[in-house]
């Protein structure tokens, strides 16, 4: 069955009539779907010195020359990219809320009925790999069921693949080959051809995204190289393709007759004037404060479904949101779950954020400055939390992965997130506490209506493993987060600096 961004339905488009009609455009339009010129270079100038683990302002510069010229593959994109180059490109600007060490490359590209593509590649040196389709429907890039994680895709023969638990993660032999067919996939799963993703015979546009999340520490964003030496290969995969008569056709061929290339931005789900208009609409939640919307006192955390639901619904009555459907594929096509809660300064200028860290791969740093020899298992493959700005911004202004989070004897982690001049003083590693930066902007507008108390996070928890019961996949309907995740499911409080400093956190 097709994953895709649906249509809002009857009862959406009833919640969210009248001053909210110009929203119901963002929910078909989504981020996923065209592109803009970018209209300005980056605004958020991260702050020195980086803590371990962040991204270097030489290994983006590098990983932007090493492979920001392919023909086919677009990029790379992510938040370094477009925060540390001095001239980034406007595809380079991940604008819904990315991860923060996270790189993708994008390849438009359309293969007639009957033709194959092949790739061949090596495995990155990164905690998480994916290689996944799309196609264009609706007037959007919607998920189609074609993509392979890492721990997926079969080495090539005298090849090791690094991300299967116990492997050899710096093994020199690290090839593989994928292949895309523009066939109808087989109907039983057993009938697939290994390694091969389908796209069907139509010939529409299709979308290829390569997710790489958390390189190694010494090597480039990608994972393909060292961060700060020299390196002659490739890098991104190479290309061939076959035609249906049999006709072979080169790189250069393949991105001449397939190739979609794309200048701008991907569009923003929503615009200022939307968000203002969302946020002061009469027909919003008479409980929730005018001035603090959508947030709550205490804060609520909540999975991410879709932006109908999770973001415009999050401003409507219980009784307008259940109307809403939450079910369907996440605009932007992430790999997910996601939990998210929204905050309000005027709550509290400290937001203290407590829970169970669940086990994950611990692959940044080994010996020697290289990461992790051995691929460790774990609960979840990937765990990290960005502090986010508005909609309309899609700007992330910090965030931390699993490895940087300090935990105590029973896996238990306390964050605190303010700004800058808000952070208690014993808000610190050496005291258990790691520290997360509210946005100075707020909402991030760059328009007079702008919030600046406002404040919203995302917490990833990725690829989990179907033995974790208590895995977010498992929340099936709103309501149930707490319920299915059990002290893994985050909480958290609103505080000030003093009473931080002079209580410490909570105790659960």
């Amino acid at each position: 069955m097709k994953n895709r961004c649906q249509m809002p339905c009857p009862a959406l488009r009833i919640c969210i009539i009248g001053s909210l009609f110009l929203i119901v455009t963002f929910v078909v339009s989504s981020c996923c779907a065209q592109d803009k010129p970018s209209e300005k270079q980056p605004r958020i100038v991260p702050e020195y010195p980086i803590r371990f683990g962040d991204r270097t302002v030489e290994g983006t510069v590098r990983t932007d020359e090493r492979y920001g010229r392919d023909g086919l593959f677009q990029g790379p994109r992510g938040w370094c990219y477009w925060n540390f180059l001095e001239n980034p490109q406007p595809i380079q600007n991940s604008n819904l809320w990315p991860d923060m060490r996270s790189t993708y490359f994008l390849g438009r590209f359309a293969m007639p009925a009957g033709s194959s593509m092949t790739l061949r590649g090596e495995f990155p040196q990164v905690r998480f790999f994916q290689f996944a389709l799309y196609k264009w429907e609706r007037n959007t890039f919607v998920a189609i069921g074609e993509s392979l994680k890492g721990n997926e895709i079969e080495p090539d023969s005298g090849s090791t693949n690094p991300f299967r638990v116990g492997a050899d993660r710096l093994a020199k032999q690290r090839s593989f080959t994928i292949r895309i067919l523009a066939e109808d996939p087989p109907k039983e799963a057993s009938q697939r051809e290994q390694n091969t993703l389908y796209v069907g015979r139509e010939g529409k546009d299709i979308q290829a995204v390569i997710r790489i999340y958390l390189a190694d520490e010494g090597r480039d964003g990608a994972g393909w190289g060292p961060a700060s030496s020299p390196f002659g290969k490739r890098g991104l995969p190479t290309y061939e393709a076959t035609l249906a008569d049999g006709t072979k056709l080169t790189a250069e061929q393949v991105v001449q007759h397939f190739a979609k290339p794309f200048t701008g931005e991907t569009e923003k789900p929503m615009t200022t004037d939307q968000w203002v208009q969302l946020v002061q609409a009469k027909d919003n939640d008479p409980s929730l404060d005018p001035q603090t919307v959508p947030a709550w006192n205490p804060p609520q955390w909540e999975k991410f479904w879709t932006i109908a639901y999770s973001v415009v619904g999050v401003f409507k009555s219980p009784e307008a949101r259940a109307k809403i459907p939450y079910e369907g594929a996440m605009e932007g096509g992430g790999e997910g779950p996601y939990l998210v809660t929204y905050l309000s300064r005027k709550y509290g200028p400290v937001y203290v954020m407590q829970g169970k860290m669940p086990t994950f791969p611990d692959t940044y740093a080994g010996k020697n400055g290289k990461g992790a020899a051995t691929m460790p298992d774990g609960q979840t493959q990937y765990w990290s939390l960005v502090s986010c700005e508005s909609v309309p911004s899609g700007q992330v202004v910090d965030g931390l992965s699993d490895f940087q989070i300090p935990l105590d004897e029973n896996r238990n982690y306390t964050i605190v997130v303010s700004r800058p001049e808000d952070r208690p003083k014993n808000a610190t590693l050496e005291n258990g506490v790691a520290w997360v930066k509210w946005s100075p902007r707020g909402e991030g507008l760059d328009d007079p209506r702008n919030r600046p108390d406002f404040g919203m996070l995302i917490l990833r928890i990725m690829a989990n493993d179907p033995d974790w019961q208590q895995r977010p996949d498992n929340i099936l309907k709103p309501g149930t987060g707490e319920a299915v995740m059990g002290p893994y499911f985050p909480k958290g409080y609103y505080t000030t600096k003093d009473e931080f400093e002079a209580n410490g956190a909570r105790k659960r």
